[in-house]
């Protein structure tokens, strides 16, 4: 993880990049201090995930106001020309790293890192890449759209288990995730709601059950399993329908986390650097839930952690992340990704 004032400018070399380009580089390399190893196999094996909801928001701002107002596009700084594309923004990091497999760039307002995180561990159960670097790097939003909003960004290094094991890497835990898409116009009568209960309750139920080939770890009365005392939510909704949605599924799937089944749902703290938010501006950031899940990966002694988050556009993620302990990482499931 990588907070401001961070690396920002830290390195000459780096001077030129947007602000959130180099807090991913940042935070990349201090994955990589701390075990990650993409270097471990083939450059065209090695995949790129970079997340972000505003990270090229002011850039994107400067460029307009040259083009429109300050004597065209001829003025442009040839600096930062390229970031007229967002997937540019993961471009040096791809570069440096040698993450030649493929690249992509999910901007998902809110839970983009989330939704990376899922899309990553698809791809290394497919057998597209061996190894991903995943960042999920914001810079504030400009002035004229509000201001404020995050800043920073945290990198994870995934590989499977098997893979993991082999080259006798650290593992720091594994991870469950599921996206999904909750129309809120479903929301408006009984009917919707009573589908997209269902629909949530089943995705709760698939990432809380336990590792395949171990015990089940519980997790809803409804299934007729015993509650699971030990799991941590971070919660990070807005309080849109959708939201108060998911906050009543998690409140009926995981009862021994102590979610009241009713009563308002408040965003809980998770730990990202958010600086001042003015009021009735939307949050886009991912770094919400990217911090929240770098906690929960880098909290070995901790619980195993469900990082719900989802917005009134109807976007959802669910991330459990399992701490490496021994007992529970005996076996890997096509959904697991492992974190180096």
């Amino acid at each position: 993880m990588v907070r401001p004032p961070g690396a920002a400018g830290a390195r000459a070399d780096t001077k030129y990049l947007p602000a959130a380009a180099q807090y991913a580089l940042a935070a990349a390399r201090a994955a990589l201090a701390d075990g990650g190893r993409p270097d471990a196999v083939p450059a065209d094996r090695r995949g790129l995930l970079l997340a972000t909801g505003a990270g090229l928001a002011s850039l994107f701002d400067a460029m307009d106001a040259t083009v429109a107002e300050d004597g065209g596009a001829a003025h442009l700084s040839p600096a930062t020309a390229p970031y007229f594309a967002v997937n540019v923004l993961g471009n040096r990091l791809a570069a440096e790293l040698e993450l030649k497999g493929f690249a992509l760039t999910v901007a998902t307002a809110r839970t983009a890192a989330a939704d990376a995180l899922s899309t990553g561990a698809l791809a290394l159960a497919a057998g597209r890449c061996d190894t991903l670097v995943l960042a999920a790097a914001e810079e504030p939003l400009p002035a004229v759209r509000g201001g404020g909003g995050e800043q920073g960004a945290a990198a994870f290094t995934l590989e499977p288990l098997a893979a993991a094991r082999a080259r006798g890497a650290r593992v720091h835990g594994t991870l469950r995730a599921r996206s999904l898409f909750v129309p809120p116009g479903a929301l408006r009568d009984s009917a919707g709601r009573e589908r997209a209960a269902a629909y949530l309750s089943e995705a709760l139920a698939d990432l809380l059950l336990g590792p395949a080939g171990g015990p089940p770890v519980p997790v809803s009365r409804d299934l007729d399993l015993d509650p699971d005392p030990d799991l941590d939510l971070v919660l990070v909704l807005d309080e849109s329908a959708v939201g108060e949605a998911v906050a009543l599924a998690v409140a009926g799937a995981a009862p021994g986390a102590g979610l009241p089944a009713t009563g308002p749902r408040l965003p809980m703290p998770s730990g990202a650097p958010e600086i001042a938010h003015p009021p009735g501006t939307p949050r886009v950031g991912c770094l919400g839930p990217a911090f929240a899940l770098a906690h929960a990966v880098t909290s070995p002694d901790g619980p195993d952690r469900l990082v719900v988050c989802a917005t009134g556009a109807g976007h959802v993620a669910l991330v459990r992340v399992s701490p490496a302990r021994p007992s529970r990482l005996t076996t890997q499931e096509p959904s697991h990704a492992e974190v180096a």
